[in-house]
C-alpha cells in the first residue's frame, strides 16, 4: 500500500490537560491543530502510525526502531503516572524497515527487552511519542504504529533512511500515516529553556517558510551553525518524513505555529496527491 498521510506533531507534556492544568489555555492553537491532525489520520481508517521522536534511545550512527509487541509509556516522569498509554506494535513493517534500510547501507537497532545492553526502561515509549500518542488514541487514529529514534546521521543519509521507509510501506498490505515528532526553537525568549537568540525565530521563520512551500532541497541544505544556535530537537524527525514522501506530489499545510513558552510547537500536515 503507500503513505496516504503525513503529518509534524510537537510534544510538550504541558498539553496534556492532566499534565498541563491551567497552562494548557496558552497552548490551545496547539492543541486544536494536533486534534484537527488526529482527526484527519482517523477519517484516513489508516493501520499504522510510524512515530518519528528525537527522545527514544538513540545512536550516532544507527536508527533504532522498538520491536516489542505491545508498546507502552505513561507520563510518570511529569506528575501524572495514572495516565498511561498502550499499542500494539506493527513488527511486520518495523522488520521490513530494517530489510530496506540494509538495502541503502544505513543500519538500525531493533530494541527489545531482552538484549542486555539496554535497560528494560529503553523499550517503553518517550513523550516524543506518547504526547500525540495521546490525542490519536482519543480520535481513534491508532491501532497499531512503529516507534523510530533518528540516528545523529547527515541529513542527505536520514533523507535516505526515509526512502527506504516508504518502500517499505509499499511492499507492505498497509495504509500508513507518518508522524515526525519535534519541537522547533526552544531560544525564543529571555526564559526560553535554553536561554535566547535571535537566531531561534530565524529558524523558526525558515522552517515554517520551507515546509508551507514544501522546499525540500532548503531543508536538507539549511546551515548547520543556525540549527546549532537554536536549539532545536525536530529536524532529524521532519526529514526521514520528507524522505518517505519523496517522489510524491504534496499538499502542505501548517496548521498552527506557537511559541507562548519559548519553544516552536509547530503542527502541519502533508497529503500526498494522485
Amino acid at each position: 500500500m503507500s503513505i496516504i498521510m503525513a503529518g509534524i506533531s510537537p510534544h510538550p507534556p504541558l498539553i496534556i490537560p492532566e499534565v498541563g492544568g491551567r497552562e494548557i489555555s496558552q497552548v490551545s492553537k496547539t492543541v486544536q491543530s494536533l486534534k484537527t491532525l488526529a482527526g484527519r489520520i482517523a477519517d484516513a481508517r489508516v493501520d499504522t502510525v510510524i512515530f518519528i521522536t528525537p527522545h527514544g534511545p538513540m545512536f550516532r550512527d544507527a536508527v533504532v526502531i522498538l520491536a516489542e509487541e505491545e508498546l507502552e509509556g505513561d507520563f510518570s516522569n511529569f506528575g501524572v503516572p495514572q495516565v498511561k498509554l498502550q499499542i500494539k506494535n506493527d513488527l511486520e513493517l518495523v522488520k521490513s524497515i530494517a530489510e530496506e534500510s540494509e538495502k541503502e547501507q544505513l543500519d538500525v537497532v531493533l530494541l527489545e527487552k531482552e538484549n542486555p545492553h539496554f535497560l528494560r526502561d529503553e523499550t517503553t515509549l518517550d513523550h516524543g511519542i506518547t504526547v500525540p500518542l495521546y490525542y490519536f488514541h482519543e480520535a481513534g487514529a491508532a491501532e497499531r504504529c512503529v516507534a523510530i529514534t533518528f540516528a545523529m546521521l547527515p541529513l542527505p543519509d536520514l533523507f535516505r533512511f526515509g526512502i527506504a521507509l516508504k518502500r517499505a510501506v509499499h511492499k507492505s498490505d498497509r495504509k500508513v500515516a507518518v508522524v515526525a515528532s519535534g519541537d522547533l526553537s526552544h531560544r525564543l525568549t529571555s526564559d526560553a529553556p535554553a536561554g535566547y537568540t535571535p537566531r531561534g525565530k530565524e529558524y523558526d521563520h525558515k522552517i515554517v517558510d520551507y515546509l508551507k512551500t514544501y522546499q525540500v532541497e532548503k531543508l536538507l541544505s539549511i546551515d548547520a551553525g543556525l540549527i546549532s544556535a537554536a536549539g532545536e530537537c525536530g529536524l532529524r524527525s521532519f526529514i526521514i518524513l520528507l524522505g518517505s514522501l519523496f517522489g510524491r506530489k504534496i499538499r502542505s499545510e501548517i496548521l498552527s505555529y506557537e511559541g507562548p513558552f519559548g519553544v516552536g510547537y509547530l503542527v502541519a500536515a502533508f497529503t500526498p496527491e494522485g
